[in-house]
């Protein structure tokens, strides 16, 4: 099925110039385009207050209007691209001022595409921070299995620790965390175990190993194991129940994974315990282990148009 798109009326006659010097007057403009019947040149410009000192500053871009349209077409045709006062002006039909339904629509396309940057953004946060915790936890696992002979510094005697619960925090409305994974497990294998549930990321943190090691491993082709966890991030809610209710306890390169909710659990700092801007964000999931970071968000929409009038 083919769509057509739908061109923006022009004005007859009228042409928006851009990247006009900030200079420029209207009577340059007219001497620009000698030759062309020139009826009317606006550059649009603003009002600004330096203390007690009142500028007025032009915006970068003009209007001009020509007898006909064969005028206005023929200007395009002339000086688009060409230098006006050491600067490449580009040349084009002038459109409508959008409607209000039009300027409404792009305002809610604008602010949808900020939420869902405010999105990604948490959830990078999110799994950052639980990355953090794994490598916490994998550091002390680590310690504790020294090999003998090793001389161990002696701690002072701590006391018996609380049995692990349950972080507290809001629980993901669209990501899952997986653990007990295969440590050779990778992005390609989980793309593949999930691609009928279409996931927005996927992300399976590897270990850390100094930067001399990494080259070995690299050079020989040798791939870093993963941290046994893994984050996949479905398009809504129900893709994310369905993938913990399908998946939860299925076994992957001989291991049976363990798939749950992850969770933003938020901890106030000392400093201003109470205040929203001391929230410190510290990711978990349901079953009390550690996660990884996410993808980048896209870049922000671009601004308005200036070439309505």
């Amino acid at each position: 099925m083919s769509t057509i798109q739908e061109s923006k009326p022009t004005i007859e006659g009228r042409i928006y110039i851009g990247n006009v010097d900030f200079k420029a007057e209207e009577d340059d403009l007219k001497q620009f385009f000698e030759g062309l019947t020139v009826e009317e040149v606006s550059i649009p410009s603003k009002i600004r207050k330096y203390g007690t000192k009142t500028v007025e500053k032009h915006l970068g871009f003009a209007f001009v209007q020509f007898k006909t349209d064969a005028d206005a077409e023929q200007a395009i045709e002339k000086y688009n691209g060409q230098e006006f006062k050491n600067r490449k002006i580009y040349v084009k039909k002038a459109v409508p001022e959008p409607t209000e339904e039009e300027k409404q629509k792009k305002n809610e396309l604008f602010k949808a595409k900020k939420a869902e940057q405010a999105a990604a953004k948490k959830a990078k946060k999110l799994v950052k921070a639980q990355l953090k915790k794994s490598d916490a936890s994998e550091n002390a696992s680590e310690a504790s299995d020294a090999p003998e002979g090793v001389q161990k510094v002696e701690s002072k005697p701590t006391e018996p620790r609380e049995p692990k619960t349950a972080p507290q925090g809001k629980a993901s409305d669209d990501t899952i965390f997986i653990t007990n994974l295969d440590y050779k497990v990778n992005y390609k294998t989980l793309t593949t175990l999930f691609k009928d549930l279409s996931p927005k990321w996927i992300h399976v943190p590897t270990r850390k190993v100094p930067a001399h090691i990494y080259k070995i491993q690299k050079a020989k082709g040798r791939s870093i194991f993963n941290k046994g966890i893994a984050f996949v991030k479905f398009a809504d809610h129900d893709t994310q129940v369905k993938a913990i209710e399908e998946f939860n306890g299925k076994e992957v390169n001989g291991r049976n994974i363990i798939v749950d909710v992850a969770v933003d659990a938020r901890i106030p700092t000392e400093a201003s315990e109470g205040s929203e801007e001391s929230v410190v964000p510290e990711a978990a999931a349901i079953n009390g282990d550690a996660a990884s970071e996410a993808t980048d968000v896209d870049a922000l929409p671009e601004p308005a148009s200036e070439e309505s009038v």
